[in-house]
């Protein structure tokens, strides 16, 4: 009797285990939010390495130690919700109302940029399209 009470113990916990994991597994791009799978101001290494490849803006690194802390970053966050991330980061960089001609085209060549950090030729990180690409900021919910 002992025995079949732990089998049947064995086996539902083995249940609870898959349904957990399989809840994880196939967790919902709705779950893309800051504060839950995307940090608060997210990516900052990338922010810096967008703004260093477009911009000229002097990094207080070497641009190659930029791009790891930008991967890493970026690694850290589930795959279905990269490209969302670096739609936030670019959201949060605000451009003030102060910013000339020179800001906005900076800020613009960043977001232009920004879905490119995932590709083969940078992090190679896979996205929620399965590979390695991000639609254009805009276009990603």
């Amino acid at each position: 009797m002992a025995y079949r009470r732990n089998h049947l113990l064995l086996w539902a916990a083995v249940l609870l285990a898959a349904l957990a994991g399989a809840a994880t597994a196939t967790r919902s791009p709705s779950s893309c939010a800051a504060g839950q799978a995307i940090p608060r101001r997210p990516l900052p290494g990338c922010r810096w390495y967008a703004a260093s490849r477009t911009c000229g803006a002097v990094p207080k690194l070497p641009r190659e130690a930029m791009k790891e802390m930008c991967c890493r970053q970026l690694e850290a966050i589930p795959a279905e919700c990269r490209c969302k991330a670096l739609r936030v980061m670019m959201e949060e960089t605000a451009l003030p109302a102060s910013a000339g001609l020179r800001g906005r085209v900076c800020w613009h060549a960043q977001a232009e940029f920004a879905p490119a950090v995932v590709t083969e030729a940078e992090c190679g990180v896979t996205t929620i399209h399965g590979r390695p690409f991000c639609d254009a900021l805009s276009a990603e919910s």
